[in-house]
């Protein structure tokens, strides 16, 4: 636990200066000593290395020696921060790394997805620069999020390997404390309102770290962008605009299914009503990001949105056309959609993936399992959120309230417009892929704003001193909560004897967490890949699959491995 304690200390130091970084010579904003929220450094400086990931694994594998050298650079610009601001840094971080050693201490990695594939193209980061065909030794290849550059490059000489599940969980904690700053220090009462109930969510029901897998990255970007968003409220400038059309570009590169929020800064430009011109440097930086991500994705598969087959060029070697191709954009798209719509769940006379999505007749079956499941697990913050709109119902109002400070203050346009964008996200959440991960940005937001929107003029009439009295008591209760679950899954887990504990297993999932067994895959000599013997890849040696792939042949070309399928259809 101290050695997490210390090394997610470290992470978040890295990504503070990062973000630092990237805030002053991208975004072109002042770092003083008042600068509101440092937290948000921490994301920013997800999103540069994310990028600096990107940007060099089409040249370099994203070994241990550059790794050390990124991290030392990025130790030695911090001092050249102002020293209050650095004072901050050092003591946040050790903040952040306290709570991350209760959230990650005896927990494990998402189950089954870092083993099929967040941790077998982790290890492909740290191994080898861009495989050109990657997809076809496993499909999921072409859908990953960036986040795992992020886990490659905490393998150095200064962390350990365990270090690559860290940067979900400092992410976590960097955007739960950026929403504690702005609870403490807002002076809007309905951004209040929509903090403390963003809060409550994350502490009653996005608290295990086993939950999170690529999903909550992406969730707590979009929810971050969000927040901002609000705190704009429209007035904007060119380093606003740019912070804005930055963050819901990384929402896409994280999860594609959150692509509203890429509407959020055109939205912004339309309220605003006014052309100006956008700043350089974010703009270069932005359009080069988005060149490299979907260049990668075309390089991987064949397809720039893996697996949206209209995207995709079937006149590539590496493009899998196959009919049946276990990699292929058709069939992994069908699938995809058929297993969150319940396809899994037919009890008789199951249907192919192409009849079972024919029509409606799959909306029963998910009802009456994957819809239960979503039920419960917003049921928790359905109860407190109507607790809690009962309490700012009951409030007494402020004696000197005026309606003309309503109409000063009204911030009802803004509000109807997310919950309008995040309403439609809900219905194409659940007409396309309705698993409660997918989405759950899309129907937290659309719950909050719905409360807001319900509060608005009530809110106004009550003194923002006396609501923050009632949420810092609820606070207490909810970190109370937070920290209960976690402690608890410590003190069962306490003592557990397997290889790398009490860090959460990487290697395999067995009760030992021993290493898996992996069979070289030849063909004229050559290592194809790795085929897993005991079932998932995990972190091994790479490429890796856990399936035998047929036809799979390899070729190396201007320094580059080319993957591809033979004899396709």
């Amino acid at each position: 636990m101290i050695e997490i304690f210390f090394l997610s200390s470290l992470n978040s130091i890295f990504y503070f200066s990062s973000g630092l970084f990237f805030a002053q010579k991208i975004l072109d904003l002042e770092i003083t000593e008042e600068q509101s929220n440092i937290f948000k450094f921490v994301l920013y400086g997800g999103i540069f290395l994310a990028f600096l990931g990107l940007l060099l694994n089409f040249f370099i594998s994203l070994g241990k020696n550059l790794n050390t050298i990124l991290l030392i650079i990025s130790f030695i610009y911090l001092f050249t921060v102002e020293k209050n601001i650095l004072k901050k840094v050092l003591l946040y971080s050790l903040l952040i790394g306290f709570a991350c050693s209760i959230l990650i201490t005896y927990d494990n990695t998402y189950r089954p997805d870092a083993g099929l594939y967040h941790l077998p193209f982790t290890s492909v980061l740290n191994n080898e620069k861009i495989i050109i065909g990657l997809s076809n030794i496993h499909f999921r290849f072409g859908h990953t999020s960036v986040v795992q550059y992020l886990s490659a490059l905490n393998y150095n000489w200064i962390f350990n390997i365990n270090a690559v599940v860290l940067p979900t969980g400092v992410i976590y904690f960097a955007f739960l404390f950026y929403l504690i700053y702005e609870i403490k220090n807002t002076k809007n009462k309905n951004l209040l309102l929509f903090y403390f109930l963003l809060f409550s969510y994350f502490c009653l029901k996005l608290n295990r770290f086993s939950d999170f897998g690529n999903d909550a990255p992406a969730h707590i970007y979009y929810f971050f962008l969000t927040s901002l968003a609000l705190n704009y409220n429209f007035n904007i400038n060119k380093k606003k605009i740019s912070e804005i059309i930055i963050l819901s570009a990384y929402i896409v590169f994280n999860k594609i299914t959150l692509f509203l929020g890429s509407l959020i800064p055109i939205i912004f430009l339309f309220f605003k009503k006014k052309i100006f011109y956008f700043k350089i440097k974010p703009i270069i930086f932005i359009s080069l990001f988005t060149i490299l991500f979907f260049l990668k994705n075309f390089l991987v598969s064949g397809c720039i949105a893996f697996p949206i087959e209209k995207t995709c060029s079937k006149n590539i070697l590496w493009f899998d056309r196959g009919i049946n191709g276990y990699s292929s954009a058709k069939i992994t798209m069908l699938e995809n959609e058929a297993w969150t719509k319940g396809w899994s769940d037919q009890k008789e006379n199951s249907k192919s993936y192409e009849v079972y999505l024919s029509n409606y007749d799959w909306i029963e079956i998910w009802i009456k399992n994957h819809g239960k499941r979503t039920l419960n697990k917003l049921l928790p913050f359905l109860i407190f959120t109507i607790f809690v709109l009962l309490i700012v119902l009951n409030i007494k109002n402020q004696s000197n309230f005026k309606k003309k400070e309503f109409k000063e203050t009204n911030q009802n346009k803004i509000f109807y417009i997310f919950l309008i964008l995040n309403f439609v996200g809900v219905i194409f959440w659940f007409m396309k892929f309705p698993v409660f991960r997918y989405g759950y940005s899309y129907i937290i937001l659309t719950l909050i704003f719905i409360v807001l929107i319900c509060s608005l003029k009530k809110v106004q009439k009550i003194n923002i001193e006396i609501m923050k009295k009632y949420f810092n008591i609820l606070i207490i209760f909810l970190f109370f909560v937070l920290v209960t679950k976690n402690f608890l899954r410590i003190k069962d887990n306490f003592g557990a004897d397997y290889y790398n504990a009490p860090w959460p297993k990487i290697f395999s999932y067995s009760k030992s967490n021993k290493k898996q067994e992996y069979e070289e895959i030849k063909k004229d000599n050559k290592i194809l890949f790795y085929l897993s013997k005991n079932g998932l890849c995990m972190y091994g040696p790479a490429p890796c699959s856990h399936f035998m792939i047929e036809q799979l042949n390899v070729k190396k070309k201007f320094g580059y491995n080319i993957y591809w399928i033979k004899n396709k259809n």
